[in-house]
Formats: structure tokens, sequence, C-alpha cells
């Protein structure tokens, strides 16, 4: 149902996915704390929970902690909480470790594991302190107010700014910021700094879209 699992870096679970095929949509605690909902879904995808795996579908929720993984050929659109929007790509895996918006404790920080994700940000990241954080194996990227995409393209994790103010992707060997609207840069591995801000052309910013817009 599930391509293998291609990671950036060394992950220290692995998620057993196979034995779903067929399988019910289980049931969602009223405790958990629900952070967002799929909007639109194209193909397959599941969400698994403390060991518990649900299969996703339009207005599925998404709760906090939830680690989402996309199956071939499938896209998946998440409007979470405070209005940011998320879109997956094919064979992605996805988790959202926090997500609050409270009056004096709001905070966001996401993990791309593997694939590719659109991101559109909402309240939280226009926040003055910018607690809003994408995390991968090879960066951190901080963002305020901006849409933006990340993943692996061409053999490589990049990153493209596509609207608003910009990024910054910051690692242990350097950081760069993106402020240009279409400029990207590329993260070989986390003991290499992000390459320098770089235009890309238009085939390239269609190409990355096409891997996580919705269809």
């Amino acid at each position: 149902m599930f391509g293998k699992l291609k990671s950036f870096g060394t992950i220290g679970i692995i998620i057993t996915i196979a034995t779903l095929t067929g399988a019910a949509t289980l049931s969602e605690t009223e405790t958990d704390e629900i952070v967002g909902s799929v909007v639109q879904i194209q193909g397959s995808a599941i969400a698994l929970q403390d060991a518990t795996p649900r299969i996703l579908k339009a207005q599925s929720k998404i709760f906090m902690g939830d680690v989402i993984s996309t199956g071939k050929a499938s896209r998946v659109a998440i409007k979470m909480i405070d209005d940011a929007q998320f879109n997956l790509g094919a064979r992605t895996n996805f988790v959202v470790e926090e997500y609050f918006l409270k009056p004096k404790d709001s905070n966001a920080a996401v993990r791309l594991l593997s694939g590719a994700v659109g991101i559109i940000t909402g309240k939280i990241a226009s926040l003055d302190r910018r607690p809003f954080v994408l995390k991968t194996a090879t960066a951190t990227i901080g963002v305020r107010g901006t849409t933006f995409w990340g993943g692996e393209l061409d053999g490589i994790l990049q990153f493209a700014l596509l609207k608003g103010k910009g990024i910054e992707v910051s690692n242990r060997a350097g950081s760069v910021v993106l402020t240009g609207i279409g400029q990207g840069t590329s993260v070989k591995d986390e003991n290499t700094a992000p390459t320098p801000p770089k235009m890309w052309g238009q085939g390239k910013l269609d190409r990355a879209a096409a891997m996580t817009n919705p269809r």
C-alpha cells in the first residue's frame, strides 16, 4: 500500500503499516488534542498515534503527536487550528510534534521525516516571537507569515520561498535567509551549511509545486 520509507537521516523508529490493507478506521479518543483536519485527500494516507493507526479521509481529525504517512501517488491537504495549511506529497512522513494556539502559549513544531511538504503558515507563525518551526534531518526552518516549500528534489533536501516575508534555514554548520520570492537553498547534510540563496527557475518551482499541491 505504501512505498518503502525513504529517510533524510537516521530515524529512531520504524513504522510498519503494511498490515493496514483492508483495515477499518479506528476511533479517535476525546482526550487527544485536535490540532487540525484533513480538507482534501487523494490516494491513501494514515496517521499513527500511540502505536494505533488511523486511515485518513476527508474531514478526519489530526491530533498533536500524529505521524502522518502518505502512499504512492497520494496527496493530503491539512488545515490547522490557526488556519495554516500543510500540503503533503506522495510517500511523505510528517510529524506534528507541537501545536498550540492560546493567548499566552502559542507554539508550532512540525517535522518532515521524508518526502515533501508545501506550507502556508497561519496565525502562529505571524506572532512576534516566531514560534513556528519546521524540522528536518539536515536543517531547521524558522518562518514568519510565509508560504514555502521543502522536500527532496533532484536527490537533495531543498527549500524555497513562495510568498511572504522570508524563511531562515539553519543547521550546526551555518544558516541562510531567503527573502526573495522564488529563492531557494539546498542542504546536503547537517554538517554542511545551506547553500547561498539562488533564484529557482519557473520550471523548478512548477516541479516542486506538482509534488505537493492537491490535484
